[in-house]
């Protein structure tokens, strides 16, 4: 990758780092005064413990950006539940709330400064790029540096991450669809894939193929093909 298209990347990134510190110190700075104002101090150590699950947790996933609004939702909810408690008890769930959904749309934004618009730049970064199935808001392909992940669900609390190293992808090529189809999903029993009539991306995978409907396959497609190249991952 060219210096050029490594400071695009690298651009992004440092932009939404403001977000991702209002996301990790604020709450729980507003939770540490809170704590200040006439409570015992050994309630700080929660507070200090949300900065550093915040700060770890964004730094391990800087290059995974799907998941941060949960994230973000969660130390915001905890922090303003803290900050309610210290406060005034019954504040509590509307602190908690407050800060859980202005972490949550902030973390959402910062995604999307990273993620789009698509460009092949990212294809030459470390960046997981998911992209969301047709159709399905719980069905998403995830394209890593060094992996594929099909990103669903079996039941409405089963979370399933069916997941290929990029040495085990095949072929990778848009199909189009002409029927509505529900597909299993090889090797993982209860997942089936919705396939609606329109364009789709078929990967070859063992012990199969998935099959994820989306318009933008080439794009997928070129994207694995380069993150196969850069890993020098053959075919």
């Amino acid at each position: 990758m060219s210096t050029a298209e490594r400071g695009l990347v690298d651009a992004r990134l440092r932009a939404v780092r403001p977000h991702l510190v209002l996301i990790v110190l604020v709450g729980p700075l507003l939770a540490a005064g809170a704590t200040l104002l006439g409570n015992p101090l050994p309630y700080l150590v929660i507070p200090l413990v949300l900065v550093l699950a915040g700060a770890w947790y964004f730094r391990s996933r800087l290059m995974r950006p799907r998941r941060w609004p949960v994230a973000a939702a969660v130390l915001g909810g905890l922090a303003g539940l803290h900050l309610g408690a210290m406060a005034l008890w019954p504040l509590s769930p509307v602190t908690g709330a407050a800060l859980g959904t202005a972490g949550y749309f902030l973390a959402v934004d910062a995604r999307r400064r990273v993620l789009e618009p698509y460009t092949p730049e990212l294809a030459d970064s470390r960046v997981e790029v998911p992209w969301q199935a047709r159709g399905d808001r719980g069905l998403h392909l995830l394209v890593a540096h060094d992996r594929i992940t099909l990103a669903g669900s079996r039941g409405r609390f089963r979370l399933v991450r069916p997941m290929v190293a990029l040495s085990g992808v095949g072929a990778v090529e848009q199909i189009l669809v002409a029927r509505r189809a529900t597909l299993e999903v090889p090797g993982v029993g209860e997942l089936r894939v919705t396939v609606t009539p329109g364009p789709a991306v078929r990967i070859t995978v063992p012990p199969g193929q998935w099959i994820v409907p989306t318009d933008h396959g080439r794009e997928i497609a070129r994207l694995v093909a380069r993150r196969k190249e850069l890993a020098g991952v053959e075919g």
